[in-house]
Parts: C-alpha cells; structure tokens; sequence
C-alpha cells in the first residue's frame, strides 16, 4: 500500500494538435488514466484555436495575382491535475499518445 501515498507536486499537461478529433480521444486517454489512478482532476480546459494563414503565388515569375491560401489551426486542451500520487505518474509514463499530438507536462 505504500505505492499509493500521496505526493505534493501539481501537474499542468497542455497538449496541441492540428487534428481535433485526435486531441480529444487523447485528452480522453489521459482523463481515464488518471482518473484510475485517483488523481484530483480539472476537467480539460479548451485554449483558444490559433489561426496562421499562408499566401503563396502559384507562379514564381509573372502572374502575381494566381495565389493560393492556406490556414493552418492549431487546437490547445489544458488540464490540471491538482492532486497526485505515485500511481499518477507511473501510469503516464506508460501511455502510448499518437504522433500528431504534441504533450507538454510541466510541476508546479
């Protein structure tokens, strides 16, 4: 029963994806995981999306006004773990999360 004391750090994972329906089913995975290992939760907080448009010119010599334009969003989740325990980390250390989303885990 010892692996289950509580620890003090807190954890703020941010993921982000250009695939929304990825980074739910990931922020998915870890609410679960989490939740397994008795870990207090805040729900996953949705950042606001950021838009970056790209101009590009079809022609590199003479016909200026040919251009393509292209949007690239980038979706954010937040989800803070104010409590944890020694399970906690163990069980996402384990956790398999697909390429296109991108984890950030930072102790505070």
């Amino acid at each position: 029963m010892s692996d289950w004391k509580k620890t003090t750090p807190k954890l703020r994972i941010k993921l982000r994806s250009y695939d929304l329906s990825m980074l739910e089913n990931s922020v998915t995975k870890i609410i679960g995981l989490l939740i397994k290992s008795w870990a207090d939760v805040k729900w996953p907080i949705p950042l606001p999306k950021k838009k970056k448009r790209f101009t590009v010119i079809k022609s590199h010599f003479v016909y200026k006004d040919s251009r393509d334009q292209y949007e690239r969003i980038t979706y954010t989740r937040l989800v803070d773990v104010v409590e944890t325990w020694s399970k906690t980390v163990e069980y996402l250390q384990n956790l398999s999360i697909p390429v296109g989303v991108s984890v950030e885990v930072r102790v505070y």
